[in-house]
This record gives C-alpha cells, sequence and structure tokens, in this order.
C-alpha cells in the first residue's frame, strides 16, 4: 500500500495541473464573481503602491492593490471574493462547481514552459500567485509573485491568506462565517443519522483505489473534522488524526477500507469495473444497503470555498436519504 503526506502532495497535484482536460468553466451565467471586473479588466494598468506581505518564499514586496493577476492553481478562493484573475490553470477552470463564474479568464496554455511564459507575459500581469515552486523564479522574473505551498494551511486559513493578497479579507471573513453557520446547522442531524457507524471515501483510478481522510479534499474536512464523522480504523488514525494524505489499496483490502457509508468517486476516464463487478464490493454492506454516494471526481477534488459549500449541499442530501435506515 502506498501513502503520502498533504505536503508531498503539492509537486503531483502541479503535474496534474498541466494534463487535465479544460471543461466546467465554459458556460455562460453570473454570480457575483463573474461580474468582478477590477481583477479581469485594463490589463495595462499596474498599481504603483505596494506593499509587503510574508509568503512561503520570504517577504515579496507586491502591489497593494493588483488588478491584473495570474493563478496557475487557485482559483474558488479569488472566485468567493469577487475577484477574478486573467490568467487561471486548466486544472482549476475544470471544476464544475465554478460553471458560470469564469467567463472571460483565460486557461494558461501548457504545451511548453515557453508557452506558458509567454502567454502570462503578455498579460503584463502585476501579481501571480503560484503553487508550483518549481515555476517560481521564472514567473517572479515576469511580476511579483507569491508561492503558496499546497497542504500548510487549513482550508480556511488558505482562504484567508488568498483572500489578504487581493485585500478581500473581510469578504472571506464572511464567507467562511455563513459557511460554518450551514455546516453547524445540520450537524447535529447528519451525526444523528450516522450514529455511531463509519464513512470513508474511495476513489478508482485505473487499477488503483485510493482511500482518503481529512486532509486530501473530497469533503473530507467536512465529514471529519467539521461534523466528527468517524472512518473505518485503518482510515481514521492515519489519515484523520494523523497527517497522510491517501493511501493505494488493492480490492482484497476493500473490507478493512469501507465505511458503513461510501463516498464513491471514479477519475474521469477509468474504468471501474474491475471493482464494481468484485464480489468483494458488491458484498459491502454500504453496497448491499445502497449507503454509497457518487461523487464527480472532478469537482471533488478540489477544496476551495465554491466546492466546499457545493460538497456540503452533496452529503447533506446523501445522509438524508438514508435517515431511516438501519445500522
Amino acid at each position: 500500500m502506498k501513502s503520502m503526506t498533504r505536503r508531498s502532495f503539492a509537486a503531483l497535484m502541479a503535474t496534474a495541473a498541466l494534463t487535465v482536460p479544460l471543461a466546467g468553466c465554459s458556460s455562460g451565467g453570473g454570480g457575483a464573481a463573474s461580474s468582478a471586473g477590477s481583477n479581469a479588466g485594463e490589463s495595462g494598468k499596474q498599481a504603483s503602491a505596494t506593499r509587503t506581505v510574508d509568503t512561503d518564499k520570504g517577504p515579496v514586496e507586491i502591489p497593494a492593490d493588483p488588478q491584473v493577476i495570474v493563478s496557475d492553481y487557485y482559483l474558488g478562493e479569488l472566485l468567493a471574493v469577487d475577484v477574478k484573475p486573467v490568467i487561471a490553470s486548466p486544472y482549476a477552470l475544470n471544476n464544475p462547481f465554478l460553471a458560470g463564474l469564469c467567463d472571460g479568464i483565460e486557461p494558461l496554455n501548457t504545451v511548453s514552459a515557453e508557452t506558458s511564459l509567454e502567454m502570462i507575459a503578455e498579460k503584463q500581469p502585476d501579481l501571480i500567485i503560484t503553487i508550483t515552486e518549481a515555476d517560481y523564479d521564472k514567473y517572479a522574473k515576469i511580476a511579483p509573485t507569491v508561492y503558496v505551498a499546497d497542504g500548510t494551511r487549513s482550508d480556511e486559513d488558505l482562504f484567508r491568506y488568498l483572500a489578504s493578497l487581493v485585500n478581500r479579507e473581510e469578504a472571506a471573513d464572511a464567507y467562511i462565517a455563513e459557511f460554518n453557520d450551514k455546516v453547524d446547522a445540520v450537524k447535529d442531524e447528519m451525526v444523528s443519522i450516522v450514529g455511531d457507524r463509519t464513512v470513508s471515501i474511495l476513489e478508482v483510478w485505473p487499477q488503483e483505489i485510493y482511500v482518503m481522510g481529512s486532509h486530501f479534499a473530497r469533503g473530507g474536512s467536512i465529514l471529519y473534522d467539521k461534523w466528527g464523522l468517524k472512518a473505518p480504523a485503518a482510515i481514521q488514525g492515519p489519515m484523520v488524526e494523523g497527517d497522510e494524505a491517501y493511501e493505494v489499496i488493492s480490492v482484497e483490502a476493500l473490507p478493512q477500507y469501507a465505511g458503513d457509508f461510501i463516498c464513491y468517486g471514479v477519475l474521469d476516464g477509468a474504468d471501474s469495473a474491475y471493482v464494481d463487478d468484485s464480489q468483494l464490493w458488491q458484498n459491502l454492506p454500504a453496497v448491499q444497503a445502497g449507503r454509497v454516494m457518487p461523487y464527480e471526481q472532478v469537482a471533488f477534488m478540489h477544496r476551495d470555498p465554491i466546492t466546499l459549500t457545493n460538497q456540503l449541499e452533496t452529503f447533506t442530501d446523501f445522509f438524508r436519504a438514508h435517515g431511516g435506515s438501519a445500522a
């Protein structure tokens, strides 16, 4: 079995950003974020006043009021505070939960490092936000660049930090407060429904089954951290109470990792038949009782505030549908 911590996953996520096809954010529509033109327009205007911020690369001087922003990973956090970058990664734009909010944002050209840098330079950004440490020096030659390491902050701290870079701290605090109110409003109900039973997150990739806890998106922070639901022991210790991001298991190990409720995703394009058609899967109590929640992997793999809000609604609907099921 393979496991990985949250921090060691950052490099893998950055690589994924170069390989995931663009979809999901091309639809029209609005939302407050789609009308936030102060950051998407007037690309020729550069802010004159500056301020120094603490970053994961040390102090960096950035515009006091950045107007033209590029982000090679973080997007939902910016959209949640009505800030729209001019360029974002295809990986982030692929999130269906952001559909209708991304009009006018150009997907980063990831054919090669050179094409990406050329595209960014053409926009004359005054702030670049990156998850990719290997690209930091290249980006910093174009514009002030803030490297934000993955896995070093909680979801809320990450959101607040990104919002602070664009002077939207109060908007982030308001969003977080509203989200936590929604979480708390249904917590007792969810805990009552689940009771002493366990919940697990399983995701099928080609010939690999990923098991996640509370550190690897997929809504795990809601299930385990905010609602306090329990995972099977094999998950609870290392991936909820510990710092492991995930484990890769075989079909034969499913009974050890499958909870009484299963949140079940399949990587786009992967054939899940080797799991779905197996006797071990079909004999799991959660499967036999219909307590399996399929989720769209391309959406649930993110952990920005907009995605978390949608995950919360999905989980709430799922557990309510099983409110009367016996243990």
